[in-house]
């Protein structure tokens, strides 16, 4: 019941956040990340392209993908290990048969840490040479599950909603080495760490 419903449920309160972009725009083939705890208007903004997501296959990820699959979402289901590998080789070959045009990806999920870099999005832009977005999303009235790992934020009816992208350069990212390739992670997390700040400039800008 819950996963024919929650779609509706969704879409009613999408329709009527009033999103505000900014940042580079998307070119026409792109992976793009943006944290779990965020994903809600993450996944709506970008399912008016031509979308794959990259989904767990535990029961909450049953549910996302009741929700995507509404609003015309491709899918390929994994988690972590060799399954997740096997899902998003399958989302690389959705891309490269051109059926669709946009890799999404929550680089923290599907159980954290915490705002902590995986390698999934990072490995699928460079194995098909095409760019890497991180999107930051800023609601300006939202509702946190504060005993979610993920400290998950749903924003309220007719809230705005900023979103924010960010090109992230790969030129460095190592090609094959699984240590070297979570060490460069561990960098790009201490950047992220660093200059989270920008979000807050949401709060004041654009003006009300």
């Amino acid at each position: 019941m819950i996963e024919r419903l929650l779609p509706i449920a969704a879409t009613l309160l999408s329709r009527t956040l009033r999103l505000n972009r900014s940042g580079q725009e998307l070119p026409a083939r792109a992976v793009v990340m943006f944290w779990h705890g965020k994903m809600f208007a993450g996944w709506y903004a970008m399912s008016e392209r031509k979308p794959v997501a990259l989904v767990s296959s535990s029961k909450d990820g049953n549910l996302l993908s009741s929700v995507l699959a509404h609003w015309k979402y491709k899918l390929a289901r994994g988690s972590s290990g060799k399954k997740g590998m096997e899902a998003l080789t399958e989302a690389m070959d959705v891309v490269r048969r051109g059926e669709a045009d946009t890799l999404v990806i929550t680089p923290d999920g599907p159980r954290g840490p915490l705002h902590n870099f995986k390698r999934g999005a990072f490995i699928a832009a460079r194995t098909l040479d095409i760019p890497l977005y991180m999107v930051r999303v800023h609601y300006h009235n939202r509702f946190i599950f504060q005993r979610s790992w993920d400290q998950f934020e749903l924003p309220l009816p007719f809230s705005r909603v900023s979103i924010k992208m960010f090109p992230i350069n790969l030129s460095s990212f190592p090609a094959s080495d699984k240590e070297a390739q979570n060490q460069w992670l561990l960098q790009l997390n201490e950047i992220e760490f660093q200059t989270a700040w920008l979000d807050r400039i949401e709060d004041v800008w654009p003006p009300k």
